[in-house]
């Protein structure tokens, strides 16, 4: 069996897309991580629920805005208390006097679709479980896979490096009539001494 870092630095720059996707497997296994896969998410059933008209005051509400008029009218009050005082002083303040149309679910619909909207609940809830073990164990996967992809580009930018310097050689020996001493001293002053030896392989 062998791995992608069982190739040398030059070995893994050859390497296609292909084969190294190939070896991704080998490398979860040696690291000990499972290869995840995608989960199969529960159902999710389309349902529309009626929406009807209420009118909202501070809380309460009501059919017809003239039957939220008439509450007001009645100058109600809520229970209330001072934080500052404590929880323990309740005193009765006046509702706040504004009307808002609200658009609420109908009870009769939410009943009728009740064993649907529960079903879809649970799947939901279900669905937010499974896709949250699954983004927690992609990172744990990705960790592992990201350096071989990281050591596979720079592996790749690496080998260009090195080419390009072979490259430079050869138009250099061109312009010095093929004199190797001339070339490589005008080679030593654009490439470092190190880089030249791995690329020429002196």
């Amino acid at each position: 069996m062998k791995t992608y870092w069982d190739y040398t630095e030059k070995e893994r720059a050859r390497l296609t897309e292909a084969e190294v996707r190939e070896l991704l497997n080998v490398e979860l296994m040696t690291k000990g991580v499972r290869k995840i896969i995608a989960p199969e998410l529960k159902p999710i059933q389309e349902v529309k629920v009626n929406t009807e008209t209420w009118f909202e005051v501070d809380g309460n509400f009501f059919k017809t805005a003239e039957l939220a008029q008439k509450f007001i009218a009645l100058d109600p009050r809520k229970s209330s208390f001072d934080y500052a005082c404590g929880y323990d002083y309740h005193y009765a303040c006046p509702v706040e006097q504004k009307i808002e149309q609200k658009s609420l679910y109908s009870q009769q619909d939410l009943l009728n679709l009740a064993t649907i909207l529960k079903q879809n609940k649970q799947a939901k809830e279900e669905n937010e479980r499974l896709t949250s073990a699954y983004d927690k164990a992609i990172k744990e996967q990705n960790k592992v896979l990201d350096c071989v992809w990281e050591d596979w580009w720079n592996c790749i930018n690496r080998a260009r490096e090195l080419n390009d310097i072979v490259k430079t050689k050869e138009e250099y020996l061109k312009m010095a009539d093929n004199n190797e001493e001339i070339a490589m001293g005008f080679l030593r002053k654009v490439y470092a001494e190190e880089d030249i030896k791995e690329a020429l392989e002196i």
